[in-house]
């Protein structure tokens, strides 16, 4: 082959390539774009600084590729346990770029290990799956009148047996959960460390997650946990099934 034809023949794949790739990178910009619009629209959300916003994506961009639990572009649910912070994220990981977007986030509680009975929430990477079945709040109220999963129908994300720690570091494992809270007593205390260990998000934003099946990648596969879906849903491309808690008062050593 002449090195002209050679050349051409370069020329030709890399055009190829190039229309081959240019959709697939459009269609998540527009993914993306949409998500945000719907959040905004349908949970507020709120806003955090520049330098807050930097330091949480590299951290999490760090937890993220040491985990190498990732392995397609997807959204996730991105906690930060900080006990001046409470704040958790629905955030995107472009497994190409390691990069990761923050879409919107809300107030949450999460463990106060100071209180009797109460425990640290763990940081880590940790897996929303079907085999530690989702299920919905009952709604029934407790001794103090709380509805501690929330509404009645409020969708409750097992994440399974976790390891932790309560009071001064003494090991214990915990159920840890993703749920709503009391809407009229607990949605209120959002923002500070109040819960036993699981992650309290607002109602709102229960909803976004449910409705849109973000963390239901595995669930929307699954006959057996179908059942747990609303009937009426729509779910987002690029679901995943993720969530990573971080504490960004820890400093974390760069990855390699």
């Amino acid at each position: 082959m002449s090195n002209r034809r050679r050349v051409s023949v370069l020329v030709v794949i890399a055009l190829l390539t190039a229309l081959s790739v240019a959709p697939i990178w459009a269609a998540q910009t527009d993914v993306l774009r949409n998500v945000q619009n719907a959040f905004e629209r349908e949970v507020g959300g709120i806003g955090v600084d520049s330098i807050y916003r930097e330091k949480l994506m590299r951290q999490a961009e760090d937890l993220i590729r040491q985990s190498r639990q990732f392995d397609s572009p997807q959204f996730f649910l991105l906690v930060d346990r900080n006990h001046e912070v409470q704040k958790a994220f629905l955030a995107f990981y472009d497994t190409a770029e390691g990069k990761v977007t923050l879409i919107g986030g809300e107030h949450i509680s999460t463990g106060n290990p100071k209180r009797r009975g109460y425990f640290e929430t763990p940081t880590g990477v940790f897996e929303n799956k079907p085999a530690n079945m989702s299920y919905r709040a009952l709604g029934t109220k407790n001794s103090r009148g709380w509805r501690g999963l929330g509404a009645k129908g409020s969708r409750v994300w097992d994440l399974g047996w976790q390891r932790t720690v309560k009071g001064h570091g003494e090991p214990m494992d915990i159920r840890m959960l993703v749920h709503a809270t009391d809407p009229q007593f607990g949605e209120p205390r959002l923002g500070r460390v109040d819960s036993k260990g699981c992650i309290r998000i607002p109602a709102q934003f229960n909803r976004f997650l449910d409705y849109h099946g973000v963390l239901d990648r595995e669930y929307e596969t699954s006959i057996k946990a179908k059942y747990v879906l609303p009937a009426k849903r729509s779910p987002v491309p690029f679901a995943g099934k993720f969530i990573v808690v971080i504490d960004s008062e820890e400093s974390r050593e760069p990855a390699t």
